[in-house]
């Protein structure tokens, strides 16, 4: 399933293939932002046919982070595409097989990670990065802010009022929220990245896991941070 998100906007959400979402950004970008789990590069080019867009079209694929269900489809994609392959230096490695997935450190997150090796998380064929995105770079009329804490090199997007904000929290209608901890590597780290998005100017948030969240976005993001700052400072004071 791929739909437009707003009137006119050229960025579309696609669904359906796995436990995380991809978007595409038409018009001159021709970008494809995460490919979900393994398996689902004929739903992703079939998606993108509906909306007129061939394979050969795509210029890039952007990863936020190194995370199966956002890299799984990135081999088969990048065969069919030829799309250049971005991502922050460092996830690269893991993208790259030059680094093996590590287990989380909580119990719980450890019995996931098993479910998600059973499920080929373990199985992903290495693919080189032909770009790596550096903080404050540009690449299109995408900026790049470096978020780690989820992953050592998740990254957020920029475009216009569009923020691509990969698994660095979780945007619902009822509530803004963390990332679950079982699934973030340094939770203190992703908090500091929340706040550092708390300072930009945006409309729209396109999380990795929840359907695009289109109003007052940043003013949801500020709370969310204002509470995890609070939440911090009342644990150092304790």
């Amino acid at each position: 399933m791929i739909y437009q998100v707003g009137k006119d906007s050229g960025v579309y959400c696609i669904e359906g293939i796995g436990q995380a979402r991809a978007y595409f950004v038409a018009a001159s970008e021709y970008t494809l932002i995460d490919t979900g789990v393994p398996s689902q590069a004929p739903r992703i080019v079939s998606a993108l046919a509906q909306i007129g867009v061939q394979p050969l079209q795509v210029k890039r694929i952007i990863l936020t982070h190194h995370h199966w269900d956002h890299v799984g489809s990135l081999w088969e994609l990048q065969r069919i595409t030829h799309a250049q392959v971005c991502a922050h230096p460092r996830d690269a490695d893991y993208i790259t097989g030059k680094r093996p997935r590590r287990a989380p450190r909580r119990t719980l997150g450890r019995i996931m990670y098993g479910l998600f090796t059973l499920m080929g998380a373990q199985k992903l064929p290495p693919v080189p990065i032909d770009r790596a995105l550096n903080d404050g770079e540009k690449i299109g009329a995408f900026s790049v802010i470096h978020t780690p804490g989820h992953t050592p090199g998740h990254i957020c997007l920029q475009r216009d009022d569009f923020l691509f904000s990969g698994d660095l929290l979780f945007a619902t209608p009822g509530a803004f929220r963390e990332t679950p901890h079982i699934f973030t590597a340094d939770v203190p780290t992703s908090r500091a990245s929340i706040a550092k998005i708390a300072g930009l100017d945006f409309q729209v948030i396109l999380s990795g896991h929840h359907a695009p969240h289109v109003v007052q976005s940043a003013a949801r993001v500020r709370e969310l941070a204002n509470k995890l700052g609070a939440m911090e400072n009342s644990a150092r004071v304790a």
